[in-house]
């Protein structure tokens, strides 16, 4: 028996919702097939949405292809979607804290190239392991690099060296 409201109206889902769900569930199968596999196992998902998943992953994008995904998409629906959400919620976050990284690791960079032995000294406090002759000889040449125009080379080994610190700690 359908559901009435006070008045006796049929009480029926709002299509506009339904429609974001459904767009909702296409963007996890479109991340999904392109997701390495072993990650399929984790998510225990079922067989023969992972069968679609390898098929769309060969495919090019055609029309075939969409209503592979549109098939995908409605076979997701049956299964419990929240942990393959949280994967991405994860995954999501993991690359947004390395990014947040990098550009730390960006921005100490250029301040040592900037402000030289000031910013060195506050560095190696916060790194006492660091090699102050090595940090010093890469600033000083990706400084004199910066003056004159040449490529960055050194900068670049700076900020390898930089990342190297960091992550050994």
């Amino acid at each position: 028996m359908r559901e009435v409201d006070e008045d006796g109206f049929a009480i029926r889902p709002n299509k506009s919702e339904q429609k974001r769900q459904l767009a909702a569930l296409q963007d996890l199968v479109v991340a999904l097939i392109n997701t390495p596999e072993n990650v399929y196992q984790q998510l225990d998902l079922e067989e023969d949405l992972v069968a679609g998943l390898r098929q769309a992953r060969g495919m090019k994008a055609s029309s075939a292809r969409k209503r592979l995904i549109k098939h995908l998409t409605k076979l997701l629906s049956k299964q419990e979607t929240a942990p393959v959400q949280d994967y991405f919620d994860k995954e999501g976050l993991r690359q947004q804290e390395a990014n947040q990284a990098f550009h730390v690791l960006e921005q100490w960079r250029d301040r040592l190239i900037e402000t030289g032995d000031e910013s060195l000294q506050e560095f190696l406090e916060q790194h006492p392991k660091a090699d102050r002759q090595q940090l010093r000889q890469l600033i000083r040449t990706a400084k004199k690099e910066r003056e004159s125009g040449k490529p960055v080379g050194a900068g670049k080994k700076l900020f390898r060296l930089l990342r190297e610190i960091t992550e050994t700690e």
